[in-house]
């Protein structure tokens, strides 16, 4: 069904981007759509307008935040069938958009939904004493990139952009500590010392950190990547290479593979972000929920990237 001849129900975040994005324009631009348009004053607002959308197109206008907002409302849903997914990225890091070849500009990104080019996606659920059950789409990040996450503020990046993260990266780098992980991967244990952990059903986070840089969101599985305990040096050689889109999982010093559950277990506590939401720094497990969402995709769309 194409995006004219569904219903259509757009959850628009007014913040996003700092509140940037002219609403009225926005509606201007889905002109021909009979839209149900629901503003959020909060998050509460976007899981609940998603929790309630049983049939028709979803547009998301926000950026990650309100996104993994919808699809915690989706979520409690059960990820109902006849549920679309779209996405009118507004926000400063727009990083499922990323993964999802979505463009930033809201003229293409409406003829992307026009077009109707959806995929059925993995999803992920997490389980910690801290967040009790949440779900997500992209990527949860644990130790410094979770506090690079929380460094990299709006503030941040409204000064420095696309280069936020990296500026973010050489502030907290310099402080953190090392954790003691026991990963525990479809049954089995493996023991690591961490700086970074990455569950990633998508490829990026934090404002264009390459967390997942492998990640299909199609195959079934999470990916994890861990970096582990390298010195500062190596650190921030290997942050600048990796946001300039070179591939860093073979490097040595960092771990990845892929796996349908995982428990991550550390003392101290690592404090985990999904999409810069704190989850907590209880032990967390994750848990990928195979092809249970629709949404569209961009034509440069590649589930192996």
């Amino acid at each position: 069904m194409r995006a004219s001849e569904a219903k259509v129900r757009v959850i628009c975040n007014p913040s996003s981007g700092g509140g940037t994005y002219d609403l009225d324009q926005l509606r201007d631009k889905l002109d021909g759509l009979e839209l149900d348009w629901v503003e959020t004053g909060g998050k509460e607002d976007a899981v609940e307008a998603a929790r309630e959308w049983r049939n028709g197109l979803l547009i998301v206008a926000g950026g990650d935040g309100t996104i993994n907002d919808v699809v915690n409302g989706l979520g409690r849903a059960g990820f109902p069938e006849d549920v679309t997914l779209a996405l009118l990225p507004s926000g400063t890091g727009n990083d499922l958009a990323a993964t999802l070849a979505i463009p930033e500009d809201p003229d293409e990104a409406v003829e992307v939904i026009r077009q109707s080019r959806a995929r059925t996606l993995d999803t992920a659920h997490v389980s910690s004493g801290g967040v009790g059950e949440h779900f997500f789409i992209n990527v949860a990040t644990g130790g410094l990139g979770a506090q690079i996450s929380d460094a990299n503020d709006e503030q941040l990046k409204g000064k420095w952009g696309k280069l936020s993260y990296l500026r973010a990266s050489l502030e907290v780098s310099r402080n953190f500590d090392v954790r003691e992980v026991a990963l525990t991967l479809d049954g089995e244990e493996r023991l690591v010392r961490a700086v970074n952990i990455a569950v990633g059903n998508c490829r990026y986070a934090g404002g264009g950190w390459p967390a997942a840089p492998r990640a299909n969101p199609e195959d079934g599985l999470l990916d994890v990547v861990v970096i582990e305990d390298i010195g500062l040096k190596e650190l921030l050689t290997l942050t600048p290479s990796a946001l300039a889109g070179i591939d860093y999982l073979d490097q040595e010093g960092v771990f990845s593979t892929r796996a349908r559950e995982i428990r991550v277990e550390t003392e101290p506590g690592l404090v985990f972000t999904v999409d810069g939401e704190v989850i907590g720094d209880e032990p967390a497990e994750f848990t990928v929920l195979p092809r249970t969402l629709k949404v569209v995709v961009g034509p440069e769309y590649a589930p192996e990237p």
